[in-house]
């Protein structure tokens, strides 16, 4: 009994530090690969000026609209039917994308744990 626990144990380790020694190297692979990638194409992150840009016409635009909310309604009727099923195809991946990260961070299908009854 003792002997198939160990060569389970042993089998086990050996397992995950290959496991492990896979994620450390394709993740230094990944972090060169975009740091060659980040270099040859002049990435940069974003001034303060396009943040600035940005969210000021964001801001004027969402004013706009709530000062004349018959234009919204406007933009609503004239949605075609193509677009309307691409925008509700989108919403449904978004669902299911924030269903599938509530189930990894619950750890269940469904509901959650009663940590209370310990």
């Amino acid at each position: 009994m003792l002997g198939r626990v160990q060569s389970f144990t042993t089998g086990l380790i050996t397992k995950t530090s290959a496991l492990a020694s896979k994620t450390v190297y394709y993740g230094k692979v990944g972090a060169e690969l975009s740091k060659q990638v980040y270099l040859k194409e002049g990435l940069q992150p974003p001034s303060i000026a396009d943040f600035k840009k940005v969210y000021s016409s964001l801001y004027s635009t969402a004013l706009h609209y709530a000062v004349k909310p018959k234009e919204v309604l406007s933009i609503f009727k004239g949605i075609q039917r193509n677009d309307a099923l691409k925008f509700g195809a989108y919403g449904i991946q978004l669902l299911g994308f924030y269903s599938v990260g509530e189930v990894i961070g619950r750890r269940k299908i469904v509901g959650y744990r009663n940590y209370s009854s310990h």
